[in-house]
């Protein structure tokens, strides 16, 4: 789905009803899935745009579950004749556990090893008063938060709060749910390199049965860009002959001055971000996949090149 940018001037009654209507495509989904078959169990794992009643009522009706990142306050039914707050009572709980973890490097954002608390708790939440179609009926759901409490300088100290269907009694139950909602990164890693990296996005000109064939073309390559980064990333002395075709291989190692057999990975996710532009300082991010789709499309262009060279041979 294209985004479309808000109007000047928009008032922000005008605003929440669009933005009902563009985040319906989190309720539309649940339904087109539909209701899992006797002993499976579904799980809808969302971003903060998907922390709305009507998506949790959607997950309920089609009996499957959701895990969602929290992004709004919401009132807490505590007893009786009390009242709190969703975001500010998870805040509050101490620690239960800890792990150490990864932080992946991103632009603006260095590489870095942490270590991240976690603790959860169940809640019953209720309802926006001045949202009609959430109803009336609270959600009881359990809680995560996971958070470090120290950051290097410079650094948004990470947090993340997450509201699941799921039954969620252990330790070991609240750690997976976690990993689940860490799966998200690569989900989004896939529709950024299909939008920012392949331009899905641009070329919405052709009828959907055109847009459906190109996109049939264009996810197995948006698939093995991924894997070729993720093994760049996290093996790259790897021989690249291991993992990329050799005429690929010979291409590139070719154009760039080095030998097909002792090139790595690294280097070669490095000299193929270079055919897009890319530097290479020492102080440069990892490429973008801007910059790696224009150094793959002219890869390739030489690949093309050779193949048409072979055929016209005399």
């Amino acid at each position: 789905m294209s985004r479309i940018p808000a109007p000047e001037g928009e008032q922000r009654y005008q605003r929440r009803k669009r933005e009902e209507r563009e985040t319906d495509v989190w309720i539309r989904q649940v339904h087109a899935i539909g209701t899992p078959e006797s002993g499976s169990r579904w799980v809808h794992i969302g971003d903060r745009g998907a922390d709305m009643f009507p998506f949790f009522q959607a997950c309920q009706a089609t009996q499957t579950h959701f895990l969602v990142r929290a992004a709004q306050n919401r009132r807490v039914q505590e007893s009786e004749d009390e009242i709190s707050y969703s975001l500010t009572q998870a805040r509050s709980w101490p620690s239960q556990a800890s792990r150490p973890f990864e932080v992946p490097a991103r632009h603006g954002r260095q590489a870095r090893s942490t270590q991240l608390q976690l603790a959860f708790g169940q809640m019953t939440l209720l309802p926006p008063r001045n949202a009609p179609r959430a109803g009336k009926d609270p959600v009881t759901m359990w809680v995560m938060r996971v958070w470090e409490e120290q950051a290097p300088e410079g650094e948004e100290p990470l947090e993340w709060i997450l509201l699941t269907s799921v039954p969620t009694i252990t330790l070991e139950h609240a750690w997976e749910r976690v990993e689940w909602y860490q799966h998200r990164w690569l989900v989004e890693d896939y529709h950024q390199c299909l939008k920012s990296g392949c331009r899905m996005e641009e070329r919405q000109g052709p009828p959907v049965d055109g847009l459906i064939r190109l996109l049939g073309l264009l996810s197995p390559l948006a698939v093995r860009l991924l894997q070729v980064r993720a093994c760049a990333r996290e093996d790259p002395e790897r021989p690249a002959n291991a993992v990329i075709e050799p005429l690929m291989l010979a291409v590139l190692a070719e154009r760039c001055g080095q030998s097909p057999a002792t090139m790595t990975i690294g280097s070669f996710w490095t000299e193929v971000a270079r055919l897009g532009g890319y530097l290479a300082r020492s102080h440069d991010g990892p490429p973008g996949w801007r910059t790696i789709w224009k150094g793959w499309l002219s890869l390739q262009t030489f690949l093309e090149g050779l193949h048409f060279a072979f055929h016209l041979r005399l």
